[in-house]
């Protein structure tokens, strides 16, 4: 099925009636097109018709009445500047008519050879290549817009001749102005550190010759002699031989973001030098606890040891009554009081010495860290005590508390979370740490002599404060310890 001619409205700006007529003739006998002609004899005529009415195509003597020569084409463009525009002239010299698609014009046409093809295609071709260009313009544009936005420079290398285009932006970049820099792609080798220059080399040269993609970071000294670091892409173009005959790419600045890696690389570092040096403290701290063990207790040991041999001697010998064997084992009794004693007193004054290092935040901060790597219960805190002077001693029992509580935790709750608050309630410092585990029916921990409670009781009252439990069985468990501000600033 053919489709029908389209309409193409077609303005004619001529003022010779003989030619305004052979040209109407002419467009009567195209047959690929209907031609809907619009006619008048000026220039000013002309604008106001493309103002009030739809035009699709320009024919325009050079010759009118208020417009002589190129001069006629350009006051037409300027005012019209979105309409393809076909110039007619009766000159032989052809030159005006090339000056003019150099300016602007779709196309030119001789009048004396002008027919029905040849006007045909003319016009067909000056809307096509009008299309093209504005499509163009305005993809160039888009794109300009792009690279503006990214702070990138273009550089367009002709890897045959060695030259190179560098984008205003490029320039930019490495300190020149737009005329400073020669289009020579040895201009911006140049300046490229030494050390880099190898790497880039190489990345060019697999791009060129294995086709792999080039994109490199490396540094370039501008023309201050600052060092900034940039990244390059690049794409190139390859004939039907397989040689490179164009290569377009982009330049951007990552100064800024070099130096935010390099930080961070450093804070990393620094992270991992403090992890290894609180480990490290933390064998320190378990082998010390070992020796005061081993010293404080061995002797308590080697005499409950004695004495309980003893008593087993005793209940060999036939001659034993119950009145003596009840005496051997309450003389036994306060050897064993004495031994958990100690165990309390080594306990109580250990001193952590990430303590002195970090303070008491950060130490808490790290012990939270570690309890949720070990034990795997998700554990959300808030600590603000902001204002407090804690004294050596008082940030070493309150540390205590929090790692007590955290460890009867894992021990006894069969908890999955845990919260843990640490706050200034004047005149008190209020250290909460409360689980959702199995819980416990409140008479049971009432006046408890368990060691983790009776622990945690006595770091308390040290500093004048007290310990309280709310809990019951399925409903969790939770430790408030009130600490007065005045005991833990002067310590004990």
């Amino acid at each position: 099925m053919n489709r029908p001619a389209p309409d193409i409205a077609v303005l004619l700006v001529e003022d010779n009636p003989t030619d305004a007529l052979l040209i109407e003739e002419a467009l009567r006998d195209i047959t690929e097109f209907r031609p809907q002609l619009l006619h008048v004899e000026r220039v000013s005529d002309a604008v106001m018709t493309v103002q009030t009415s739809h035009v699709d195509v320009v024919l325009l003597d050079l010759a009118l009445p208020d417009g002589q020569g190129l001069d006629t084409f350009r006051r037409f463009h300027s005012l019209a500047p979105g309409l393809p525009v076909v110039v007619l002239t009766g000159l032989e010299d052809t030159s005006v008519g090339v000056q003019a698609i150099h300016e602007g014009a779709q196309d030119y046409l001789l009048k004396r050879d002008i027919g029905a093809l040849l006007l045909a295609r003319t016009v067909r071709y000056a809307m096509e290549r009008h299309r093209v260009a504005g499509a163009l313009a305005a993809s160039e544009e888009r794109f300009q817009l792009a690279v503006s936005g990214a702070s990138a420079g273009l550089w367009d290398w002709n890897p045959q001749t060695d030259a190179m285009y560098m984008s205003s932006q490029f320039k930019a970049l490495v300190g020149y102005e737009e005329d400073e820099l020669p289009n020579e792609r040895s201009a911006h080798w140049q300046a490229i550190h030494p050390d880099d220059v190898g790497r880039v080399s190489a990345a060019l040269e697999a791009h060129l010759a294995r086709r792999n993609d080039f994109d490199v970071e490396y540094r370039v000294y501008r023309k201050s002699g600052e060092l900034r670091w940039v990244h390059s892409r690049g794409q190139a173009l390859w004939d039907d031989s397989g040689t490179p005959h164009r290569m377009v790419g982009w330049l951007i600045d990552i100064t800024d973001r070099k130096k935010n890696e390099g930080a961070l690389r450093a804070s990393r570092e620094e992270l991992q030098r403090l992890t290894a040096y609180i480990q490290e403290v933390r064998e320190e701290e378990k082998a010390r606890v070992a020796r005061e063990l081993h010293e404080g207790f061995g002797q308590q040991l080697t005499a409950l040891k004695l004495a309980v041999n003893r008593i087993g001697q005793d209940f060999q010998r036939p001659d034993t009554d119950g009145t003596e064997l009840a005496r051997s084992l309450h003389a036994v009794y306060p050897m064993i009081d004495n031994l958990i004693e100690s165990v309390r007193q080594t306990a109580a004054h250990l001193r952590p010495a990430m303590l002195d290092d970090l303070g008491l935040v950060a130490a808490i901060d790290w012990l939270t860290s570690d309890f949720i790597a070990r034990s795997g219960i998700h554990l959300s805190s808030h600590i603000d005590v902001e204002g407090i002077a804690f004294s050596r001693e008082s940030r070493v029992e309150v540390f205590r508390i929090v790692q007590e509580s955290l460890t009867n935790v894992v021990r006894h709750s069969a908890a999955s979370e845990v919260t843990l608050e640490i706050v200034r309630d004047d005149p008190n410092c209020t250290v909460r740490i409360a689980d959702n585990g199995r819980g416990a029916a409140p008479d049971a921990v009432q006046g408890s002599r368990s060691l983790g409670l009776a622990g945690l009781r006595e770091r308390a009252a040290q500093f004048g404060g007290e310990i309280q439990v709310r809990t019951a069985p399925g409903a969790g468990f939770e430790v408030i310890a009130i600490l007065p501000l005045a005991g833990l600033v002067t310590g004990k």
